[in-house]
């Protein structure tokens, strides 16, 4: 018996001998004479793949049907490690290795042309498929049994090359007009103290004035340090409002009901803040086999969801991009662009995955609040929450808090579900909570969305004190004065090109305390006094019903948007129902794209409204805008409004961004028929940041105003060499900017978030200077803590391009010299040229035939990065005095080195010669391809 170890010549033989034997076979014709040792089988070495992934060389028995592995065992203990030694799978594999499996080569795509569904098996036991041409075997296993997944680790790691960094945040917002001004500026800072572990304070001051009343008003909202472990857990101490327990700093806990305001005191819990959520899983797992690298298109229902280009072997689509709900997902499955085969999946997509695991959290302390429960100052409360994962859908959030009189409990259930079910193939999300309050105050809420092509959502909450009809001050911490309800529900819908809603609302609210501008707006309290003044709101009550329609469109490079929409409402304080119909048209088109990115925006827009108890309004507004750069951070613009002939309002704007902030101003002057007379008003905002750390002091723009860290980038130059040189840096999150040479650069962003830094050439050009970076480019993607900076330094080279004429003192064309402080030169002709230098220059130095010549420059005009000098008259000078000054920037440049200057210009001008020459040649002299 013949036996072939990994012989190519040999193996296509054999295969070839018994393909003909096979043919014979199965025609009924006997084996030929010195035959029969191939047709009762061969041994051969064959490359075996599982789904296209190599498992190594093994010796089979190979007859005219079937293959037989020689050592199965061997190939099975690579499989176990594979698929984690799962006990079904290894029975599966011992019982059917050790027996023969079918050839089923009349499936190899080498065999059949690559037709559709080749070299794939959809099996329920074991099977193989035989390329008897390649002399290799494809394994096959049942689809429900997965390879050993490697786990990733869903926490990010913190970069090391942060530094500590004191990062402060500063926002200032004002506006004013004749009887009312205010002005607020908040501030948020942090400071890095341990490597996991970070302080931050967290402020506001307001200042108030109406007519002849003012206030100011100080507060500390957060005033903290945090300290983490072992990337779950948190420790913090100090004076803490709620806003990390609903985040993800927190456990990302929703107690919607439940009082928790503003303790000085402890708190520890569980922390998502390190967690990758592009790691953690949103829906149930899609996995595709290949048997070579492929390219595999996701449909759903036609519409494409994703493209994947994958390998062989047993790949897990990624589904994060995949809309939420339950449904089918086709899979189209192509090699080498040629469709091979197509099979649907089951998929489910819930959404937000932090719903499935278990938070919670624990604090205690004094209350820190200016309302509510005053009788004892600031009383010892402990606060705590948990939430408690039932199923992949299902969770249960409970919450108390418990001071020495009286006590409060929230218990809330979250729901989410994927239907696949006929039309029904959207996700369908709900929350439901209630509010028990040992002093009789009492909440509930109810909460609905679904989304299935079409929305639908409704909300409900409400809230009852002990005493609906009081108007006392509250005793106790969290008792909500008087009652209040609030209903809403939303429906759309698409339909062809238009876009269908219902609306209905109703807000029911008795004996409440609130703030004079939490009025309804047709309410005459509005404006009988100061906006911040706490006002009793006895009984109000509004009912809306409202039907709309809408659709968006372009013309001619002109976008359209058209509302229609009808309405019944029905108020406190009014007899009769108010109906009415709202109708409204908006266009706007962009304007041409200018130099350096500039384009402009403009607007026009209408409105009608008729209402049974109003007399009709027509409405008009028209606004214009221009961006004064590419990212469109610096804007100016005005607008005009009005409503019938009774009011008309004018305003003009400016924005401005850059590296020390951002800020507007707007100035507007309101005109109305019925008051008289007109009112100016003017409101702005400028917001930065600034950090101290490694490096010393910066100055950049506005992160989100919560806890931070922070980018810096310095952009180094060689002395004198900065003018004009920029390199492009952008930080997701916290936008871009160009940053000069010899400058710095910060850019604040959240902490606890991974942040991508981008350092590119600078695309604009400034001063007829062009850069190139030597330095510190590229993109890196980093993680930080609260109160850490990462630093990036960043080097670039100015290249400065040159273009004139030089004549000599008789006015005769400079021809045939040599520049001695020039990089790059290049004679046009008639004493012309072209040169660039590394840096600004007023002067160049000649050298023609052993004779000096100081040639000033002067420009006088830029384009792009080509500075035109004109005509420049040289002089003659001497080499005692090429070296005196600052001109000549070859310091300390002696007779040596200027021989030493020319010898290199004139061999870089021979070898210039030299490759023209040749060029010529080959193009002029060479003869042409037939």
């Amino acid at each position: 018996m013949y036996s072939f170890r990994r012989g190519p010549c040999l193996s296509v033989l054999a295969a070839l001998v018994l393909a003909g034997i096979a043919a014979n076979a199965h025609a009924g014709v006997n084996v030929p004479p010195g035959f029969e040792d191939l047709a009762r089988g061969q041994q051969l070495w064959l490359d075996v793949s599982l789904y296209g992934e190599p498992m190594g060389l093994f010796q089979l028995k190979v007859d005219l049907d079937n293959v037989t592995f020689q050592k199965p065992d061997d190939l099975m203990a690579v499989i176990k490690e594979k698929y984690n030694n799962d006990p079904a799978l290894a029975r599966l594999l011992a019982m059917s290795l050790r027996a023969p499996l079918k050839r089923n080569d009349n499936l190899s795509c080498k065999t059949t042309g690559k037709t559709e569904g080749c070299d794939f098996i959809a099996t329920k036991t074991v099977a193989v498929i035989y390329d008897e041409n390649n002399a290799k075997l494809s394994l096959f296993l049942p689809a429900h049994y997965l390879p050993r997944e490697q786990i990733p680790d869903i926490y990010y790691q913190a970069t090391p090359e942060s530094s500590r960094a004191l990062i402060h945040q500063q926002n200032l917002n004002f506006v004013a007009d004749q009887d009312f001004q205010s002005a607020s500026v908040q501030g948020n800072g942090t400071l890095g103290v341990t490597q996991n572990g970070y302080a931050n304070l967290d402020w506001l001051w307001q200042g108030q004035r109406y007519r002849t009343e003012s206030q100011q008003h100080a507060q500390v909202n957060n005033a903290y340090f945090r300290q983490d472990f072992l990337k779950r857990m948190y420790v913090q101490g100090g004076v803490m409002d709620s806003r990390d327990i609903f985040s993800n700093a927190g456990g990302n806990i929703n107690l919607s009901l439940l009082p928790i305001g503003r303790i000085q005191g402890l708190r520890t819990g569980s922390t998502q803040a390190w967690v990758n959520q592009s790691q953690v899983s949103r829906g149930t797992p899609v996995t595709v086999f290949l048997s070579t690298d492929s390219r595999v298109d996701a449909y759903r229902n036609g519409q494409l969801l994703s493209s994947f280009y994958l390998k062989a072997g047993m790949q897990k689509l990624d589904t994060r991009a995949f809309p939420t709900g339950s449904y089918t997902v086709t899979l189209r499955i192509y090699e080498s662009n040629q469709l091979v085969r197509t099979q649907t999946v089951p998929y489910t997509g819930t959404g937000d995955p932090q719903q499935n695991t278990f938070e919670w959290f624990l604090q205690g302390g004094r209350l820190d609040t200016e309302e509510g429960y005053q009788r004892d100052g600031n009383p010892p409360v402990i606060q705590g929450g948990v939430r408690i994962p039932l199923s992949t859908g299902l969770s249960l959030t409970l919450g108390s808090t418990l001071l020495k009189d009286v006590q409060y409990y929230e218990a809330a259930a979250d729901w989410s579900h994927g239907f696949s079910s006929g039309p029904l193939d959207g996700l369908l999300t709900s929350r439901a909570s209630f509010l028990y309050g040992s002093d009789g105050s009492r909440g509930n809420m109810q909460q609905v969305t679904y989304s299935d092509g079409f929305s639908l959502s409704f909300y409900r909450s409400a809230m009852m004190a002990p005493d609906c009809d009081s108007s006392g001050d509250s005793q106790h911490y969290g008792s909500y004065s008087g009652c209040s309800e609030s209903t809403s529900l939303t429906f759309s819908v698409p339909v062809h090109q238009w876009y269908l809603n219902l609306g209905y609302s109703l807000e029911n609210n008795q004996g409440r305390y609130v703030y004079r501008n939490q009025l309804p707006v047709d309410d005459e309290g509005v404006r009988d006094g100061a906006p911040w003044d706490r006002i009793y709101f006895s009984r109000y009550r509004s009912q809306t019903w409202q039907a709309g329609v809408s659709r968006y469109f372009s013309v001619a490079g002109i976008n359209i948007n058209s509302n229609l929409n009808a309405f019944v409402r029905n108020n406190t304080g009014y007899t009769a129902k108010d109906k009415g119909i709202f109708l409204s048209m908006n266009m706007s088109f962009n304007g041409n794209n200018g130099i350096n990115g500039r384009h402009s925006t403009s607007s026009l827009g209408a409105s009608w409204q008729h209402s049974k108890r109003d007399e009709d309004r027509l409405g008009y507004n028209m606004a214009y805008s221009r961006y004064l750069d590419e990212g469109g951070e610096n804007e100016l613009g005005a607008a005009v409004s009005g409503i019938n002939t009774d009011s008309s309002t004018l305003s003009a704007y400016a924005r401005s961004g850059g590296q020390l902030g951002n800020g507007s101003l707007t100035v507007s002057d309101a005109w109305n028929r019925d008051y008289g007379g007109h009112s100016l008003s003017t409101s702005g905002n400028y917001s930065s940041s600034v950090a101290l750390g490694q490096g010393g002091f910066y100055w950049g723009r506005w992160g989100d105003g919560t806890p931070s860290s922070a980018f810096t980038v310095g952009v180094d130059t060689p002395e004198d060499e900065g003018e004009g040189a920029r390199v492009n840096v952008a930080v997701d999150g916290s936008g871009q900017a160009d940053v000069r040479g010899n400058s710095r650069a910060l850019f604040t962003v959240p902490g606890f978030r991974e942040s991508t830094l981008r350092v590119t050439e600078s695309v604009g050009v400034t001063e007829g200077a062009g850069s190139a970076i030597n330095r510190g480019a590229g993109t890196r993607s980093v993680f930080m803590q609260p109160g850490r900076m990462y630093r990036r330094d960043v080097g670039i080279t100015t290249h400065y391009t040159w273009l004139g004429r030089m004549l000599d003192s008789a006015s005769r064309p400079l021809e045939g010299g040599i520049p001695l402080n020039v990089a790059s030169w290049t004679p046009l002709g008639q004493g012309g040229f072209l040169m660039e230098t590394t840096q600004l220059l007023k002067v160049v130095f000649v050298m023609k035939d052993s004779e000096f010549w100081r040639c000033g420059l002067k420009v006088k005009s830029m384009r792009d990065v080509v500075r035109w000098t004109g005509t420049s008259l040289c002089t003659n000078t001497t080499m005692a005095k090429l070296t005196e000054g600052k001109e000549f920037y070859w310091r300390g440049m002696n007779n040596r080195g200027i021989q030493r200057r020319v010898a290199r210009f004139q061999s870089r001008r021979r070898r210039t010669s030299v490759i023209l020459h040749l060029h010529l040649h080959l193009h002029l002299h060479l003869p042409r391809a037939p």
